[in-house]
């Protein structure tokens, strides 16, 4: 059995030898081998240029433990030329190479070059490094600082309003934010500015984001300095208002739904003012503000309305203030009904809390109406009141809390009650 396993091995190699199909399939074999081995060992040298993102990171770094932090580009890109075969070039890429900065160079503050180290992943020896650039990564290294500071906004020009119009008070989303960066360098900060850029001429109200500048006394902007906003973006809107002629009128709160208000002589120390109006609010008078009916007494009532802050309005008069007297005729009469502290109703008890009132500062109310209007008003007619919803924490700790009590005229259109009545009120934990 053994000699025919060899006569066969025999066979097979003679077989191999003399056949001339496996001999030229082998010559071809072995010429590939000997032509691959000799390109690549006989392939030109070609250079190429990769380049290498790097994330600064000084984390758990001696810069770290010091306090220091880095003020500089968050990333660097290194191009690192490299020297391999012509054959290999194209398989080498960034992951093939080690980037990073030498972190632990940096101990003390100010500008820092800080070396960066080059290197072939894993040892390879396919390729050699030939230079790289940058090789150090330069930055500012300090403690960090902040401190808030006020907006100043300034325009690219002085006229930029069309003629007609006017601009109101420009309104900043933010008018404060806070600074941060390099110990050094925020100290050197002595204002926030922002331009405003407007093209041509405005007609109507314009918003638009702001970007931000930190300048130094000298006027040069400083670096290395950050703004923390509590909004995404920082934006200003500029009111753009039409100039026009306006009526001044007033409005009457409480007022009865049957009383004339013609019997009632309303005077203006101002009748007509020049204002600023939003021009799509379709403003067509100065409305200066709202007069309670509770305050309106029989004869003359004076009521005084500062001008400088209207809703939609700008006043341009030079004025602060505009005066308004309403005079109740004498065809109307008043007249004092008696109540008591068991009159006054709570309303909105804090949960957790018992309420009772102790004591009010009043003893009669005061009705006003012409006198045949009068003559059906009674003591069930008056409503008296105390929402306790409103009261603060320190009143609830107190135990007590002087309140104003809110009155009302049930089943008449035609008389109202005149003062201001005011109650405190004795709180306990329930």
């Amino acid at each position: 059995m053994a000699e025919d396993k060899k006569k066969k091995s025999k066979f097979s190699i003679r077989k191999l030898i003399y056949n001339d199909k496996y001999l030229i399939i082998i010559s071809i074999l072995l010429a590939v081998a000997i032509w691959i081995a000799t390109s690549m060992n006989l392939s030109p040298e070609t250079s190429k240029t990769i380049s290498v993102p790097v994330t600064v990171d000084f984390s758990d770094t001696a810069a770290e433990q010091l306090g220091l932090k880095c003020f500089g580009d968050e990333t660097v890109n290194v191009d690192v030329t490299i020297s391999c075969k012509k054959y290999l070039a194209k398989d080498i890429t960034a992951d093939n190479l080690s980037v990073k900065l030498q972190t632990n160079a940096v101990t003390t503050s100010g500008y820092s070059d800080v070396p960066i180290q080059v290197d072939p992943v894993g040892g390879n020896s396919n390729f050699s490094i030939v230079s790289y650039y940058p090789t150090v990564y330069r930055a500012y290294f300090d403690v960090e600082a902040e401190k808030a500071m006020d907006i100043e906004v300034k325009y690219n020009k002085e006229n930029f309003i069309e003629d007609g119009y006017m601009m109101g008070e420009p309104l900043l989303s933010e008018s404060t934010v806070t600074i941060k960066g390099p110990r050094t360098y925020v100290s050197q900060v002595d204002k926030v500015v922002t331009q405003v850029d407007i093209d041509g001429k405005l007609k109507e109200t314009t918003s638009m984001d702001l970007t931000l500048s930190a300048i130094d006394s000298y006027g040069s902007k400083v670096n290395f300095i950050s703004f923390n906003t509590e909004g995404e973006s920082l934006t200003i809107t500029l009111p753009v208002l039409k100039e026009m002629n306006l009526d001044v009128t007033s409005s009457f709160l409480g007022r009865p739904s049957k009383v004339n208000m013609d019997d009632f002589s309303v005077v203006y120390s101002l009748n007509k003012v020049n204002a600023g109006v939003l021009e799509g609010a379709d403003i067509k008078e100065a409305n200066i503000g709202s007069i309670e009916f509770s305050k309106l007494n029989i004869g003359t009532n004076k009521f005084s309305f500062n001008v400088n802050s209207l809703d939609g309005i700008v006043i341009l008069d030079n004025i602060e203030t505009i005066d308004v007297t309403v005079t109740v005729p004498s065809s109307y009469t008043s007249n004092e009904l008696d109540v008591s502290s068991g009159d006054v109703k709570l309303i909105n008890i804090p949960q957790g809390y018992n309420a009772s009132v102790s004591s009010i500062d009043f003893s009669k109310v005061t009705v006003i109406g012409t006198e045949s209007n009068l003559s059906g008003i009674t003591k069930s007619n008056i409503n008296l009141a105390v929402d306790l919803s409103t009261l603060k924490e320190e009143d609830l700790n107190a135990g007590t809390a002087t309140v104003t009590v809110t009155t009302a005229l049930e089943n008449s259109d035609t008389c109202w009650i005149y003062g201001t009545y005011q109650a405190v009120i004795n709180l306990t934990k329930a």
